[in-house]
């Protein structure tokens, strides 16, 4: 799997629009008070911090591969016998 770089565009892109949906529900749609709409945007970040808390310790790195010859530990040629 191959880590992609992180796209703060889209990140910066998607906040403005949630932004401007919460702004709509705030005014137009009456869904939320302001008070409402603030606990809730608090509350969201938390969780996604607790997320992001525990991704990190949970991730796992593979052990690195062991070939046969640093296992046995036997003189050989490295130039004659290339390991990629």
């Amino acid at each position: 799997m191959n880590r992609h770089p992180f796209r703060w565009g889209s990140l910066a892109f998607s906040m403005m629009f949630l932004a401007a949906v919460g702004q709509w529900a705030v005014w137009r749609g009456d869904l939320l008070t302001s008070r409402q709409l603030s606990l809730t945007a608090a509350g969201v970040l938390i969780v996604l911090g607790l997320v992001g808390v525990a991704a990190t310790l949970r991730q796992t790195r593979p052990a690195p591969a062991a070939t046969p010859s640093t296992l046995q530990g036997d003189d050989h040629d490295e130039a004659a016998h290339q390991v990629p």
